[in-house]
């Protein structure tokens, strides 16, 4: 049976929210799970344990195996050792978003968020946000080698476009990119780097609809968020080629979905080309990751 820290870190290593688990637990209510997870009594009842866990044995039966992306954590004594990650929700009219002297932490789950309610947030300094499917994500700061991969790949495709007179414009984060602005506005991404192609997509303070290349500097907690919420969003609404860097894994991980998702690794010691440029525009990592080391 697991532990309520057990089952705290498993339910932050895959974003579950306390709805997704209340509707898996048979008998328990939503406040009764959130009291249980959110600290509010200091030993919860032994049949809310089992049921939880039940739940949650469950559910890593199903999902475990296809974490293989993620890196074993020797320090923890979490299932399969997952390693977790700080992607928090927060609810619609939480006070940490909306005064800046909230505190934060994790909020009782609440979707519905909108790009207008999102354009509205105001947020402590430093901090950002995406929106999925209405729901409310933290975006952790860059680091410097974060910066130094996206300086050297932008400028890669600016001095391409801009020594063929291309049509397309490459831009980095942050920068709003609406992805479903026709299906209810509520998913709001900001990605590290994009090109799009179609000019009638750019207003003064978003990119309307899907850009054609998208690309994401991978952290140790946007891991989940990378390579499966985003990849998903990308894929199903127009991206054609989509990138994941990850650097400290020595990838980078190359979708390609206007072959049906055709997926290719390479490493800091390749030259990765670019498809919408039908591989014209090479972008070396091998001198990128000397630069960024140096």
């Amino acid at each position: 049976m697991f532990t309520i820290e057990e089952m705290r870190q498993i339910r932050n290593d895959y974003g579950l929210s306390y709805k997704d688990i209340q509707e898996g637990c048979e008998g328990l209510s939503i406040s009764t799970v959130q009291k249980a997870f959110g600290g509010f009594v200091d030993k919860p009842r032994r049949d809310t344990i089992e049921r939880l866990s039940a739940y949650f044995e469950a559910f890593m039966k199903i999902h475990a195996t296809k974490r293989n992306d993620y890196k074993p954590d020797n320090k923890s004594n979490h299932p399969e050792g997952l390693v977790a990650e700080t992607n928090r929700y927060y609810s619609k009219g939480s006070s940490a978003l909306n005064n800046p002297s909230g505190s934060f932490g994790e909020i009782f789950t609440q979707g519905g968020y909108t790009y207008e309610d999102y354009a509205k947030l105001q947020l402590p300094e430093g901090v950002r946000v995406e929106v999925i499917d209405g729901y409310l994500y933290t975006m952790d700061a860059p680091n410097v080698s974060h910066q130094k991969l996206v300086t050297e790949i932008i400028t890669s495709f600016s001095n391409y476009i801009k020594k063929n007179k291309g049509k397309c414009r490459v831009l980095t984060s942050p920068i709003d990119v609406r992805l479903e602005f026709d299906q209810g506005d509520t998913t709001v991404v900001q990605p590290d780097i994009i090109v799009f192609c179609d000019r009638e997509k750019e207003t003064e303070k978003s990119i309307i609809g899907a850009p054609d290349f998208v690309l994401e500097i991978m952290s140790h907690s946007s891991r989940r968020m990378d390579m499966y919420v985003k990849m998903t969003k990308y894929k199903e609404n127009g991206v054609r080629e989509y990138w994941i860097v990850d650097y400290e894994n020595d990838k980078i991980i190359k979708h390609y979905f206007e072959e049906g998702d055709m997926v290719t690794i390479y490493t800091f010691n390749d030259k990765v080309p670019v498809e919408i440029y039908d591989g014209k525009l090479v972008i070396d990592f091998k001198e990128i990751k000397e630069y960024v080391e140096s």
